[in-house]
């Protein structure tokens, strides 16, 4: 019995090695067969997240363009870097005085190396491009990633309000140490896989210090046009609620006084009823709905004419046919209203480089210098009705007036001859009162910029038959407006209201698209690059 016993261990410890041996026999079969599987996984998973970095390039630059190449002030460009006599160099501008748009153009290009070659009856020119070297991303599969950006300044036109930028980030991101055993050659080709060395089509993206992404990794290249976003692109733009006129037939359209097949003589409005009258008197609001309220509400058009399109964030059922965001639509052409928008909205600094005069003696004229340097004033105090005396030199003129206290028009007007381009920047509150405001001048010959409040409440009201013709930018101001008034040009502001109507309404003047500096940029254009 006793042999017996051992017998049966023995063949019990052969079947369970045989056993052992067919199980892993088994497992690695398995594992050879599987782990291809999960590398190229990896590898795909790599390759999507290359582009993903490759985004998040364009999204800082985007960034740093909101910060730098923005309202009046010049920007610092920090992180930035260029090549200069074939040594890198930070890219950093703390010096240049940016009085007007086009110095704005023209110091960002002289930045990127053309110094000042480019003029306003330049054809297109791009600069020389400054660059974002090795940024460090983290990938959704904890990859090692480095990112390049590359930006040039692009001057299409010869309109000092066109600033373009092209935008090149390439991204590139490791992948698995066995990835070159798994590959066949059309995969690798496809996909700009770099397995033992660095494919030669990148290196022109790879600027600056080289990357330290080891062999074999993937790069994916992404490039896009960005325009400027103006900021007096739409009639009216407000960042909470907007409310039109309440009674008669106040409405908003919109004309163009550069053409006089959409404008009357001298490029004024044609008057209600005119063929003449345009369609793109578009109005827009930031306001969302709370929480606990999806749907509703947003403009309230009150019965108004409005000849444009009417867009809010948020507030419509999808659901329904019914546009719940907009309130007193019945005057609106429903398929021209949208749920779609927002826009940020931030406030302008007054220019902070150059010489500041004083304003001129008491009925004496602002007097005005050329477009590429404008007489910039200062005004301590308080602004009342004043005057623009006309410019005798060649082109048009410009100037600059930078006003501490209010600007209130308590008699008289606001004078601009038909030659001069006058920005008023204002830290107080606006009153236009009962006033014609540059009256028979075109919109953007006046261009108000209501500065950063830090939080305190600012008010731009005009009531009676006021009639304005002009601009007016500031995130931070309430616009009330009452009785009749009416205004030819383009408002953005924290909210606008009109109360009462008449006769008249907001006639939006599409010349003002392409007018006033950038309040951000968007992108116009984007690409894969993706040829060999």
């Amino acid at each position: 019995m006793k042999t017996l016993h051992t017998r049966n261990q023995a063949s019990a410890l052969l079947l369970s090695l045989a056993a052992l041996a067919l199980l892993a026999f088994t497992a690695a079969y398995t594992l050879r067969r599987v782990t291809p599987r999960f590398q190229m996984a990896s590898q795909a998973a790599a390759w999507q997240e290359a582009r993903l970095a490759a985004e998040s390039g364009i999204d800082v630059a985007l960034q740093d363009l909101s910060k730098n190449a923005t309202g009046t002030t010049a920007g610092t460009w920090q992180g930035w870097k260029q090549t200069q006599n074939g040594a890198i160099v930070p890219a950093v501008d703390n010096t240049l005085s940016l009085n007007s748009a086009l110095n704005l153009v023209n110091s960002l290009l002289s930045l990127l190396g053309l110094g000042n070659s480019v003029q306003v009856t330049s054809p297109l020119k791009v600069s020389p491009p400054i660059f974002l070297d090795n940024m460090q991303t983290v990938s959704p599969g904890n990859r090692p990633t480095s990112v390049d950006v590359q930006l040039w300044a692009i001057y299409p036109t010869p309109s000092p309000y066109y600033r373009w930028f092209r935008l090149r980030a390439m991204a590139t991101c490791a992948l698995p140490p066995t990835s070159a055993s798994i590959f066949d050659d059309l995969e690798a080709s496809i996909r700009r896989y770099s397995l033992r060395n660095v494919r030669p089509q990148l290196r022109k993206d790879d600027v600056g210090v080289p990357m330290g992404i080891p062999t074999p990794n993937t790069s994916r290249v992404v490039e896009v046009l960005v325009e400027p976003v103006l900021p007096f692109e739409l009639a009216i733009l407000t960042d909470q609620s907007l409310s039109l006129a309440t009674s008669g037939s106040w409405s908003v359209d919109s004309y163009d006084s550069r053409d006089p097949k959409k404008s009357g003589p001298n490029g004024a409005y044609p008057g209600k009823g005119s063929p003449q009258i345009q369609k793109n008197g578009n109005i827009a609001s930031n306001a969302h709905r709370p929480p606990d309220s999806m749907y509703g509400p947003l403009i309230a058009a009150n019965g108004c004419a409005v000849l444009g399109g009417v867009a809010t964030n948020g507030g419509d059922n999808p659901a329904t046919d019914v546009h719940e965001n907009v309130s007193g639509a019945t005057q609106i052409v429903a398929s021209q209203i949208r749920n779609d928008f927002y826009r940020e909205m931030k406030p302008f600094a007054r220019p902070t480089g150059g010489i500041f005069r004083p304003p001129p003696p008491l009925g004496q004229s602002y007097a005005p210098e050329s477009e590429s340097s404008p007489a910039q004033y200062l005004v301590s105090g308080n602004l009342h009705d004043f005057s623009v005396a006309p410019w005798s030199g060649s082109g048009n003129g410009a100037l600059t007036i930078a006003v501490n206290g209010d600007l209130d028009v308590n008699s008289g007007t606001i004078s601009v001859p038909s030659n001069v381009t006058v920005k008023i920047y204002v830290r107080g509150n606006i009153d236009f009162h009962n006033y014609s405001i540059n009256q028979g001048g075109y919109a953007a010959q006046l261009q108000i910029y209501g500065e950063e409040t830090n939080g305190e409440l600012r008010t731009l009201r005009a009531y009676g038959q006021a009639s304005i013709s002009a601009a007016f930018y500031g995130p931070e101001y309430d616009v009330q407006l009452a009785d009749a008034v009416e205004w030819f040009g383009a408002v953005a502001a924290r909210s606008f209201q009109m109360l009462g109507g008449g006769q008249g309404g907001f006639h939006y003047d599409e010349a003002l698209g392409v007018v006033g500096d950038p309040i951000g940029f968007r992108i116009a254009r984007y690409v894969e690059d993706v040829r060999e």
